[in-house]
């Protein structure tokens, strides 16, 4: 059972929902002690990831690092502290309804995307980012107030190495002085250590934040041991936030042998090629990888002949790029479509939520740009010979 809850998630979602609050950027205010108390509460849920058939009162039982969910859902990428995106992407409009008679109400009686939707977000959730803060507080307060419907990934930059260099630390010292935010800063980087990394979505797709490891079955991602502080202390761990995909044109992606190298851009973990990608969907019978972790400039890419997708949420990246976010909508059926978010500046632009959904076959080329943002086209899983889509 999961402990009483220290924060009254209710108001702490409304209080960050409303528009005021993040339409152009305006800063939330915290207590040190408010937010101690929601990584708490957040980590009592992520304690709570466990075997279906396990007694999850016995205090010895063994806490997953494979989250699991059913469709429809929505998959994030990285949102790096860009608050006002991450609203676009939280009020995005599901198909139907996931809410279900014994879920718990929206905060002030309100159904937006937020409570209507079910998610995945991949990771990186901080840094780079002005509203590191804003984006994780709002995180885990839905991961507690909506348990079943929320999977948060960890992604690397929920490691302390990372976010002690590239912002977060600096952010919570900035706004709540530096002995009171180095100490919620060591809370919340204790509640990273137990999230899970990696999900399986229907059985099918298998997401994570950074990618494939050599061999890798999903009992192995489940048996890596939680709390984990280090990533670097377990080879799967440090794969699954750190891989990437080998580059394309060269000789590694271009073989039709499995290729495991050195990652010599992260100077870490490995990169794999595509006939790597596509012995790891075989063996494990998923029809799909999705995964986060690069800057794409369109959102979106797919390689190994659509069997491994990378997305990034993060549109206007660091306010610099002018590269396009997007998220990927599964539907209960096993199709899925992807919303390409425009790199308006943030929800500062006229239209902020005005985004569009693109056809999922669609790598990007000039074409797709110029389709309308009215346009909504799925693809299924299944590839385009077969006339019916996997049943979930």
């Amino acid at each position: 059972m999961v402990k009483e809850q220290r924060t009254d998630t209710a108001k702490f979602i409304h209080r960050h929902m409303n528009v005021k609050k993040w339409l152009n950027y305006r800063e939330q205010s915290y207590t040190k002690q408010e937010l101690i108390n929601l990584a708490l509460d957040a980590r009592d849920v992520f304690k709570e990831n466990k075997e279906d058939n396990e007694d999850k009162d016995v205090i010895n039982s063994k806490v997953l690092a494979l989250a699991t969910i059913s469709p429809p859902v929505l998959v994030v990428g990285d949102i790096h502290g860009q608050y006002a995106d991450l609203m676009r992407i939280l009020n995005t409009c599901p198909n139907k309804p996931a809410e279900k008679k014994d879920e718990r109400p929206a905060p002030n009686n309100k159904r937006g995307g937020f409570f209507n939707n079910r998610f995945v977000f991949l990771g990186d959730y901080v840094d780079r980012g002005s509203h590191s803060v804003e984006c994780i507080s709002l995180m885990f307060a839905l991961k507690v107030h909506y348990p079943s419907q929320y999977v948060l990934l960890r992604g690397n930059h929920e490691t302390r190495a990372i976010n002690f260099a590239y912002g977060f630390r600096e952010e919570l010292q900035i706004k709540l002085g530096e002995a009171d935010g180095h100490e919620v800063w060591e809370a919340f980087n204790e509640t990273f250590a137990w999230m899970p990394l990696a999900c399986l979505i229907g059985k099918k797709i298998l997401c994570m934040h950074g990618g494939i490891s050599q061999g890798m079955t999903l009992e192995d991602i489940k048996k890596i041991p939680l709390p984990l502080e280090d990533v670097g202390t377990n080879a799967l761990a440090q794969d699954l936030l750190w891989a990437d995909p080998t580059p394309d044109q060269t000789i590694a992606s271009a073989l039709q042998t499995p290729q495991w190298g050195k990652n010599l851009v992260r100077g870490l973990s490995c990169t794999f090629n595509p006939a790597a990608v596509t012995e790891t969907v075989g063996r494990l019978q998923l029809k799909l990888i999705i995964r986060a972790h690069q800057m794409i400039p369109d959102g979106f890419k797919f390689a190994a002949n659509h069997q491994l997708l990378t997305i990034f949420s993060a549109p206007r990246y660091m306010n610099e790029t002018d590269n396009r976010g997007a998220i990927v909508r599964i539907q209960e059926n096993g199709d899925f479509g992807i919303i390409v978010l425009k790199n308006t500046k943030g929800a500062g632009g006229k239209n902020p939520l005005n985004d569009e959904l693109t056809r999922a076959d669609d790598v990007p080329n000039e074409s797709a740009k110029k389709k309308s943002d009215s346009a909504v086209n799925v693809m299924k899983l299944s590839s385009s010979k077969t006339k019916n889509s996997p049943k979930f």
